[in-house]
């Protein structure tokens, strides 16, 4: 670890004196991006607690939760409390216990301070009242109610029929400023009312606004016809959209977007049919399968019966024969007599149909086109909607209008204008929450590359010098003293030097060829003092400026001295 610390440290030491400043600077611009960060993450996300407070109310309520050291702040005039999501089942506990809000009704709280001897009547009516004030404040945290009252009028449920009454209720609700009670909030509503008292049906359930406007009126047929036929509107209009939107689609990739326009117009019947229906057809014996053939024959042979004497009484009595003799030497007769019944299949066809809900009994479709479709696309457009839509001779229920006019494309062009300028706003909103991470990666890699390019640098190698008067040095290799040096002065700059048996060669210039100009060469007797020359030259840059001053003008120096001598 020691010895870590120590080439650290000497690390820091070969670094230049910008490098240590940037370094030093990004690590501090690091740990203050660092701190704002957690700073912004530990703030808490606040929650609303209660809404709609009355000023007496929101000041008792901070003062409570101030006293409890609840962070709290207010909002829409005070109306509003907001605490921090981790504080608000304790705040809403805190306050319960001191009866805080005092706006809301006190509901099922009231029976907790009920008097001695009260009487059956009256626990009853204060139960009621009760159960009025719990409903009123579960209506009232609605998102578009205001405030609201109900009213229970209870039933008797008496052992007598002609004495028996059901339970009805009222409620009125006051809504917010441009807020609108949809028809499933308002049956939320009459169901709630009718689960919270027993035997209470929706049809004896009224509900109306603060100006008075039924919103409920029971089971009445109208309630019913009205749902009826808002649920007819609302299938035409899904359907009647779902068609447009195809139909738009389709044009759109024809044309061209912003070249057509289509409405759409649909009739449906929700009724649903059942029909059972039994067809027969003439029979056909050559096609007809037999289901079953019964024959019965008769055959009589023998004498035929011979007249007898006179009818009536006279005739049947005892002395007259009753069936006289034949007469001899008569005819033999035969009889014969075939009965064939044969039973056919019966060519019978039995339909049952049902007909679902949701047929198209009329349906329009209307389309505008620009002036600057040519003619045949037009023509091919008109075709091709009554083939989609179904358009017959005889069937005046499917009707098809195309019209060609000038669109306007004003509105168009502002409406994409004003996207454009929503997307921007986007888009600049999501940068400035992305900038403290970008920011934050950027400095990052900054000191991730300028640390990687201090470590990686190998450390500079000692090199011999030889010292030279006046303070100055030569850089001398190992090899001998034929390479290249450097000769130093003590400032930032170097001199470069050749040292050989001609002597000393100072380099001034070098050429974009590579060739070294020599300025001055002298002889080694000599390098002493043109070494200690140059070093004169480049450690007191000023003295020499003064020096060359005095040689080109010498009256202004003779000047200057005579001033300083005087003073």
């Amino acid at each position: 670890m020691q010895n870590a610390l120590v080439r650290l440290r000497e690390r820091w030491n070969q670094l230049p004196r910008h490098a240590r400043v940037a370094l030093v600077g990004g690590v501090v611009g690091l740990l203050t991006l660092l701190t704002a960060l957690a700073f912004w993450a530990s703030s808490p996300t606040y929650t609303t607690l209660y809404t709609g407070l009355s000023p007496a109310d929101s000041a008792a309520v901070v003062q409570a939760l101030k006293e409890q050291n609840i962070p709290v702040r207010t909002r829409g005039s005070g109306s509003v409390i907001e605490v921090p999501e981790a504080y608000a089942e304790q705040a809403r506990l805190e306050l319960a216990a001191k009866g805080l809000p005092k706006t809301g009704a006190p509901g099922y709280a009231r029976l907790e301070r009920t008097p001695f001897g009260m009487t059956q009547a009256m626990e009853q009516t204060t139960l009621r009242i009760a159960l009025e004030e719990e409903l009123q404040n579960t209506i009232r945290h609605l998102e578009p109610v205001e405030s609201a009252r109900v009213h229970i009028t209870p039933g008797n449920d008496s052992p007598f029929a002609d004495s028996r009454t059901e339970p009805t209720a009222s409620v009125v609700v006051a809504l917010k400023p441009n807020a609108t009670l949809t028809r499933e909030q308002v049956r939320g509503i009459v169901h709630l009312v009718c689960h919270s008292v027993e035997g209470l049906k929706p049809e004896n359930v009224t509900v109306v606004d603060a100006e008075a406007r039924p919103l409920w009126q029971g089971g009445d047929q109208y309630a019913v016809d009205h749902e009826l036929l808002r649920t007819r509107r609302e299938a035409e209009r899904v359907y009647a959209e779902e068609l447009r939107r195809q139909l738009q689609q389709h044009l759109d990739r024809v044309l061209g977007p912003g070249k057509s326009s289509i409405v759409v117009q649909a009739e449906l019947n929700l009724d649903k049919e059942e029909i059972q229906a039994q067809r027969v057809e003439p029979l056909d014996p050559n096609r007809a399968a037999v289901v079953s053939e019964t024959t019965e024959t008769e055959r009589l042979t023998g004498n035929p019966p011979v007249a007898g004497g006179a009818a009536g009484i006279a005739g049947n009595r005892a002395e007259t024969p009753l069936y006289p003799n034949a007469p001899l030497g008569g005819s033999i007769g035969e009889y014969t007599r075939e009965d064939r019944i044969r039973n056919y299949e019966l060519n019978k066809q039995v339909e049952h149909i049902i007909r679902a809900p949701g047929r198209v009994e009329r349906l329009s479709v209307a389309a505008l086109v620009d002036e600057s479709v040519p003619d045949e696309a037009l023509n091919a457009v008109r075709a091709w909607l009554e083939t989609t839509v179904g358009v017959m001779p005889n069937q005046p229920n499917r009707v098809v209008t195309v019209q060609r006019v000038k669109f306007d494309t004003s509105q168009a062009e502002q409406a994409a204008k004003e996207q454009a300028a929503r997307e921007a706003t986007r888009r600049q909103e999501l940068l400035w929450k992305l900038l403290p991470v970008i920011v934050l990666l950027m400095v990052t890699i900054f000191l991730a590359r300028v640390i990687g390019k201090q470590i990686r640098r190998p450390a500079p190698k000692p090199q011999p010098a030889a010292a030279l008067p006046s303070g100055g040095a030569v850089a001398i290799s190992a090899a001998g003293t034929t390479p290249a040096g450097a000769l130093t002065d003590g400032s930032e700059r170097a001199l470069d030097v050749t040292i050989d048996e001609d002597g000393i060669s100072i380099v001034e210039e070098v050429a974009p060829n590579g060739t070294i100009i020599v300025r001055r060469q002298r002889a080694p007797s000599v390098i002493e003092e043109e070494l200690a020359e140059r070093i004169r030259e480049r450690t007191q840059p000023e003295l020499l400026e003064i020096q060359r001053f005095a040689e080109n003008k010498p009256e202004h120096v003779a000047a200057l001295l005579r001033n300083w001598i005087k003073s």
